[in-house]
């Protein structure tokens, strides 16, 4: 796998190097009006599958399917993100309707690692 040190210590930002790719723009703060449902599409769900099955953080090598799709998981995590989703914290709770594997794939990749800070 390619080790980038990044700030936010999210394996996949580490593999995409530079800045972190998971970051929303949107603050975790107080928010107004109603909440958003939970619940994922079947279509992101079937895109999700697709590229974590190309995803292993075991096997990551700078691979041009493994660059394509870890960017666009990066893109779908933030996009979720605004929307009040967190794929991971749902993946985690199993309330994401993914396979066990890739739902414990999707929390290695996009939550924050134990290493140093750089």
């Amino acid at each position: 796998m390619v080790r980038v040190l990044v700030a936010c210590r999210h394996p996949l930002c580490a593999f995409l190097g530079g800045s972190c790719s998971l970051s929303s723009g949107v603050s975790r703060g107080c928010r107004t009006g109603p909440r958003p449902t939970a619940e994922v599409t079947p279509e992101l769900l079937d895109e999700l599958r697709g590229l974590l099955v190309v995803l292993d953080p075991a096997g990551l090598i700078a691979r041009p399917d493994q660059i394509e799709a870890a960017a666009r998981l990066a893109a779908i995590v933030r996009h979720e993100a605004r929307r009040d989703r967190n794929l991971v914290a749902l993946a985690r709770a199993h309330d994401l309707a993914l396979e066990p594997e890739l739902c414990a794939r999707l929390a290695r990749l996009c939550a924050r690692g134990s290493g140093p800070s750089p």
